[in-house]
């Protein structure tokens, strides 16, 4: 197996937001380690939250960031639950400050909801039973329920932009599990 290749911050710094959008859309480069995908995502949040650009410029600097966390374990090998918790933020982040997009976009409120709802990969009803007695679990599956809370609470920016219905009312209960969780 070829061994992964790093990125420097310098490096990163230097990519102009074309330069970076190429690079992490580029499906032919070598594959690189989840620090360097860390790298790159904090980057990307950092400018996505930079009052001083363009509306529009911060948006692409957050869908690049939204790209980031999926590398991060495509290549980098996280967790997939720490992943979408970082998708999840940013996206969340997105749809607050800028509002809801185009469907299937990185901020579309509805493809947030169901897009982490299905990655948590379990039912509500038995995130809710683990969580009543989580102290006593083993640490991998705490670890588990924090993962669903990470991925839960960015979620709180996005409820008042989905319609009135059966999502809306899913994620609201999915939400009320927060505090149970660890």
């Amino acid at each position: 197996m070829e061994p992964k290749s790093t990125l420097e911050l310098g490096v990163v710094k230097r990519m102009s937001l074309e330069e970076l959008e190429s690079f992490v859309l580029e499906t032919s480069r070598p594959p690189f380690v989840a620090q360097s995908w860390s790298l790159v995502r904090d980057w990307c949040v950092g400018n996505m939250q930079d009052r001083e650009l363009s509306d529009g410029q911060r948006i692409r600097w957050g869908e690049l960031a939204v790209q980031a966390a999926r590398l991060k374990h495509r290549e980098g090998g996280i967790h997939e639950l720490d992943a979408v918790s970082e998708e999840v933020l940013s996206r969340s982040y997105l749809i607050k400050v800028f509002g809801p997009g185009e469907p299937c976009s990185a901020r579309d409120p509805i493809d947030l909801v169901l897009f982490s709802i299905e990655r948590i990969g379990r039912g509500r009803d038995e995130v809710s039973r683990a969580a009543e007695d989580w102290p006593r679990l083993p640490v991998p599956d705490i670890l588990s329920l924090r993962r669903i809370k990470n991925i839960m609470k960015p979620l709180c920016e996005v409820t008042e932009y989905l319609d009135e219905g059966s999502l809306r009312d899913d994620l609201s209960a999915w939400l009320a599990l927060i505090p149970a969780l660890p």
